[in-house]
């Protein structure tokens, strides 16, 4: 398996402060989740997030206190949260929570299968989430097992085994050999929604389904369904096509020509943090290392250092562009707290869309480097300590003082 891929959501409890918080009032501007699963003991710390297109932010955290949680919020409109669990025995997915002003939520459930847990209300979208629950729940239920025993071991590893290689080997070992039983229950589960799409209502949760799955769909270990999707997409009325969810899952659907090793460059318009525009051809005469990167990407926040190493020996010889999919909030506001140097861009587009689509990107990091001819030299993905710099040493035959 492509050690690249990532699960960006999996360890980010660990990065706040849990607190426990009592639910206020159900108002007209707020929104009322209790939360009540008998079997979790005192401690366990459940997230309520919420999406920025790309990411999943925090919100707010609840300590689970005689199987019992709680969150209440202002909100103006009928939207979507998720609620997570990074503690051990949960699984890296969440349960769709739908929240809308003066709504009070009640969310059930036994045991620590999160995924699985019921989220009531009198809210429509809710009910229509429910029933795509019910499509899959048992399959959901065997896939769910697999997957909190791999997020066990990438738990030990990050948390308890941090730079231990002979463990890391060891847990990667493991994770492999789960996901042969928990990637085939993936995709059987993903089969039975759209199978269930076939005839479901064309409504808010259609629609994010539909744009999930068609962004899933370049990825064919993932979601092998583009036929069944483009199906799916036919079944739009031409008033919802023109909508931008149905445009951009068109454009995942149907996406452009990719380049390849060999081929010329693919230019456009990226900006930098300020808003100036730029185009590769800038650099053209030097070897360009273009790094399509996210901020929820474990692995491409610990190549940072390496990159600034790297930009530093090659400075006469080599530009290094890091691309940003991340929205343009999060990008700015995570480039601005790290202090990055050099070439920080973004093409202001949704994640794998425009250029990232032309340059092939379906994991982060993913790297092209591209010759002073302006052809494209090598494609590659993931990070492990040390991998760039020994790949730009094997790629430029330039000797380094």
């Amino acid at each position: 398996m492509k050690k690249f891929l990532f699960f960006f959501i999996l360890f980010v409890c660990h990065t706040y402060d849990s607190r426990s918080q009592d639910t206020a009032p159900v108002t007209a501007n707020r929104f009322s989740i209790t939360g009540k699963v008998p079997s979790l003991p005192d401690g366990i710390v459940i997230g309520l997030y919420q999406s920025d297109g790309q990411l999943l932010i925090p919100m707010t955290l609840d300590t689970v206190a005689d199987g019992k949680f709680a969150f209440s919020d202002t909100v103006s409109c009928t939207k979507s949260l998720m609620l997570i669990s990074s503690d051990e025995g949960f699984p890296s997915q969440w349960l769709d929570v739908w929240v809308a002003p003066g709504k009070q939520i009640t969310v059930t459930g036994e045991d620590r299968l999160l995924p699985l847990w019921r989220a009531e209300s009198d809210i429509a979208e809710q009910h229509e989430q429910n029933l795509f629950q019910d499509a899959s729940r048992e399959l959901n239920r065997k896939h769910l097992i697999y997957n909190a025993a791999e997020c066990g071991w990438l738990r030990k590893m990050q948390l308890e085994h941090a730079g231990d290689k002979e463990f890391a080997r060891l847990a990667w070992a493991k994770v492999d050999s789960l996901r042969q039983y928990s990637f085939p229950l993936m995709r059987a589960v993903y089969k039975k929604e759209l199978d269930y799409m076939a005839t479901s209502p064309i409504d808010k949760v259609f629609m994010t389904k539909l744009l999930t799955y068609a962004q899933m769909s370049s990825s064919k270990e993932f979601m092998p369904y583009s036929d069944e999707l483009k199906a799916l997409y036919a079944r739009l009325p031409d008033s919802v096509k023109h909508t931008p969810e149905a445009e951009l899952a068109y454009q995942y659907l149907y996406p452009a020509a990719t380049v390849g090793v060999g081929d010329e460059m693919v230019d456009g318009e990226w900006y930098d943090v300020q808003g100036g525009s730029h185009h590769l051809s800038q650099f053209k005469g030097r070897y360009i290392l273009l790094d399509f990167w996210s901020s929820g990407c474990g692995p491409c926040i610990e190549s940072l250092p390496e990159l600034e190493e790297i930009a530093e020996l090659y400075r006469d010889t080599l530009a290094i562009v890091s691309i940003s999919i991340d929205p343009p909030k999060s990008w700015k506001a995570f480039v601005e707290k790290r202090q990055m140097k050099g070439n920080q861009w973004n093409e202001l587009r949704k994640a794998g869309t425009g250029l990232a689509m032309s340059y092939g990107v379906k994991g982060y990091p993913h790297y092209v480097l591209i010759a002073p001819d302006g052809k494209i030299q090598s494609i590659w993905g993931g990070y492990g300590k040390g991998s760039l710099l020994k790949k730009l040493k094997e790629e430029i035959n330039i000797g380094i003082n």
